[in-house]
């Protein structure tokens, strides 16, 4: 159901770009002039003449890195979790190796002095 969903969004997008870039011929041949300076739009010191596809990708790469640090600040909470976790469980294995240092040599002085039983004879 997700799959079919997402390809839904997809070819929905996907016709509605097709759309934009066929209603929009010109600007896609021609370019764009963007204005920065809301004072002056027509002015040519503060406009820049660029072709559709390079506005695009740009707002799809800082779409990007919107999205990519949006996530990276989602997950920081799953990333220290797992640190703690790292640092618990190798606490737990220095604990571990010292009590098996100490228990080991008390082991070896028992085996020693073990009572093996006689032999039966049958």
């Amino acid at each position: 159901m997700k799959r079919l969903f997402y390809y839904f969004i997809l070819i929905l997008a996907l016709i509605v770009m097709a759309a934009f870039a066929i209603a929009n011929k010109q600007w896609i041949a021609e370019g764009v002039a963007l204005s920065y300076d809301p004072s002056a739009p027509g002015a040519e010191a503060s406009t820049l003449h660029l072709p559709m596809f390079l506005i695009l990708f740009g707002i799809l790469v800082i779409g990007m890195l919107i999205g990519g640090i949006t996530v990276w600040l989602k997950q920081s909470r799953f990333r220290r979790a797992a640190r703690i976790a790292q640092v618990e469980a190798e606490r737990h294995r220095n604990e571990l190796d010292r009590l098996r240092s100490q228990t080991a040599p008390a082991a070896e002085s028992r085996d020693s002095h073990a009572i093996l039983p006689s032999s039966v004879p049958f």
